[in-house]
């Protein structure tokens, strides 16, 4: 029985040094999606009643954070794929893996698709296909489920780390007697807000202590499941 759970945190931003701290306290990993063109950018928003200050790393602190995670490519300018034309996506994609892939010296394979919604579409799905060497792409998207993604260039993701539906995700992944897969996404920087640092690390201590549970990358998730079914 593969009963496999993941992480997956956009931006690379600030905060990200406080989320990996946990991280490494619970022993878990956890793919993280940059954009190359932004490292060390900053602006400030508004979001559900929050003012945000969005800070990303520095290359030079993203380097040293990540070194034992997985990194993976959000675009280079954090751009919807859905509003552009083939040419523009691989443009912001490929450029992006190439550039993560020579800064932190291993190859990046996946990608998450930026902005929030309905941030993808099939011509964007082809084109990556197509046209770029990306194995996976996951949405933002919650599916709220534990199933196994049709097609690992449309990943929707099991549920965000702040979704009222994820404990019953636990409840139900903790009982699971079946092959299954949580897949927990967001953004650091949604932490600093509603509780969100003490919620995120009841779920990383209540994952980690599942019997017979294996934490893996999105990466490695990918190979896995595209191994055992033969797909080229």
């Amino acid at each position: 029985m593969k009963k496999i759970f993941a992480f997956s945190f956009d931006d690379g931003t600030v905060q990200d040094e406080k989320l990996v701290s946990l991280l490494k306290k619970y022993r878990l990993c956890a793919t993280f999606n940059l954009n190359s063109a932004m490292f060390g950018t900053s602006y400030s928003f508004d979001m559900n009643g929050h003012h945000v200050v969005h800070t990303r790393l520095s290359e030079e602190r993203a380097v040293a954070l990540y070194r034992d995670f997985e990194v993976a490519a959000h675009t280079r300018t954090h751009s919807c794929l859905k509003l552009l034309p083939p040419k523009d996506i691989v443009e912001e994609v490929v450029p992006d893996y190439m550039r993560l892939s020579d800064l932190f010296r291993r190859s990046v394979r996946g990608l998450a698709y930026a902005w929030g919604g309905e941030n993808y579409d099939r011509l964007a799905v082809e084109t990556l296909k197509n046209y770029t060497s990306v194995r996976y792409a996951r949405t933002a998207a919650d599916c709220n489920s534990l199933a196994f993604p049709d097609d690992f260039l449309a990943w929707n993701p099991s549920a965000h780390i702040l979704s009222e539906r994820l404990p019953s995700l636990l409840d139900e992944f903790e009982r699971s007697q079946t092959d299954c897969l949580l897949l927990v996404w967001g953004h650091s920087f949604e932490l600093d807000f509603d509780d969100g640092w003490n919620r995120a690390e009841r779920v990383f201590a209540r994952l980690a202590a599942v019997p017979g549970a294996t934490n893996l990358t999105c990466a490695e998730i990918c190979d896995l499941f595209i191994g055992t079914r033969g797909d080229q």
